[in-house]
């Protein structure tokens, strides 16, 4: 059992479908940028009950980034509201001082088929801002 699996059945489709798929994609992420340190997580969040939001993803650290710039890019699954209307949304997006977001999917509600199409060119993306080191400009 793992640490989110006695909860909604959204997270349970999300957890079971999506770190399996983000474990997959680190030897292409470690290949393309062989600086970064990756790492797949998730995670719950929410102000009235700790198991209100969840979030799931691959980060990127990167090492010798100047004191400026953001040390972390991000792809970030998260699914919000579960105790009403559930929504997802996806991003790649970098850590602070930065905040950029470098790639989102607009998904529609719980679409897991829309986020699924989604996925491919938010690997790419994060792929490409870590390789790159730093957000666009």
């Amino acid at each position: 059992m793992t640490v989110l699996a006695h909860t909604h059945p959204l997270v349970l489709q999300l957890e079971n479908d999506l770190l399996p798929l983000f474990r997959a994609a680190l030897p292409a992420l470690a290949a393309a940028a062989p600086r970064a340190l990756a790492s797949v997580f998730a995670f719950s969040s929410g102000t009235a009950s700790a198991f209100h939001d969840y979030h799931f993803g691959i980060s990127c650290l990167l090492e010798d980034v100047p004191d400026e710039a953001p040390e972390e890019v991000a792809l970030l699954v998260s699914v919000t509201d579960l105790d009403a209307a559930a929504r997802l949304s996806a991003q790649v997006v970098w850590g602070q001082p930065s905040g950029r977001v470098e790639m989102q999917a607009n998904l529609p509600a719980d679409d897991l088929q829309a986020l699924h199409a989604a996925l491919p060119g938010l690997l790419a993306s994060l792929q490409q801002a870590a390789s790159r080191g730093g957000p666009r400009i």
